[in-house]
């Protein structure tokens, strides 16, 4: 009992000891006479001095007030559209961003051979919350109006679902499940809803330079097509205040067939 009782004692004696020579309110690592921001939250990253690591984020990662508008040019190769394996597609999207609140309108117009004209019209509406300041989740809708011209096409519904994690402020770990309700009229092919699953980290390799490598899995409307896995990578680059850059490439790495996306987009934050 009494080597017990020993053996306590130091235990104790090991955790106090510290405690004390090491004040240290609000539990960041930092000692409080030399911690320059004092009551930083028990879940930020500091650095030396006490105070919050800034977290490197997209700007459609802001929680400022900002109107962007972003302008693209995309090449879709898809070999299983006979016809039309190559088109051509230019985007108009805005963004709204207010406190915890995201919303975005877009459109745009579609190419191949001597056919042209007008693709869907979506509207999305999404809710931020912070977990943590280095932990975020997001709940949003979303609606796509029936602007491009086919039979049977009718107004899809979708809900998105993402999670944000900064391990350091540099790198970002994220996650996105989307399913969308598919209302379109059955005209030839059986359809159901479609459904994906996402994964994929992203690292800013200087404060105005960022890249990402992203997995998908899942599967669109038809019935009759196989599952969708794909990996697509993201590159971001920022000019100045205003105006940024994004390329994207996507690739199906289950088919035989070709089924590439490349896009470029350029950016300017109204305000």
């Amino acid at each position: 009992m009494m080597i017990k009782n020993i053996i306590v004692g130091l235990l104790l004696v090991g955790v106090v000891l510290p405690l004390e020579a090491m004040k240290d309110q609000d539990f960041d690592g930092v000692a409080d006479e030399v911690d320059e921001c004092p009551n930083t939250s028990f879940f930020e990253k500091v650095d030396a001095r006490g105070c919050t690591i800034e977290i490197l984020t997209l700007p459609n990662e802001t929680e400022k007030d900002s109107l962007q508008l972003l302008i693209g040019y995309g090449v879709i190769i898809n070999e299983d559209l006979l016809g039309r394996e190559e088109q051509r597609i230019e985007t108009l999207k805005l963004n709204y961003y207010r406190n915890s609140w995201a919303y975005s309108l877009g459109s745009g117009y579609y190419h191949y051979n001597d056919t042209d004209g007008l693709i869907d019209t979506t509207l999305k509406v999404q809710k931020r919350f912070s977990l943590t300041p280095i932990l975020k989740f997001s709940l949003g809708g979303g609606v796509k109006l029936p602007t491009y011209d086919f039979q049977g096409n009718k107004t899809d519904y979708t809900l998105y679902s993402s999670l944000i994690y900064y391990p350091i402020k540099s790198l970002s770990l994220f996650g996105q499940f989307k399913h969308t309700f598919v209302q379109d009229e059955e005209i030839g092919s059986k359809l159901h809803d479609s459904e994906y699953i996402t994964g994929g980290l992203g690292y800013f390799i200087t404060k105005k330079f960022y890249l990402n490598a992203t997995y998908t899995e899942g599967h669109n409307k038809f019935v009759n097509q196989h599952d969708i896995k794909s990996i697509s990578s993201l590159l971001y680059y920022k000019f100045n205040k205003k105006w940024f850059a994004l390329f994207s490439y996507n690739r199906e790495i289950d088919d035989e067939d070709a089924h590439h996306t490349y896009t470029t987009k350029i950016g300017y934050r109204v305000w």
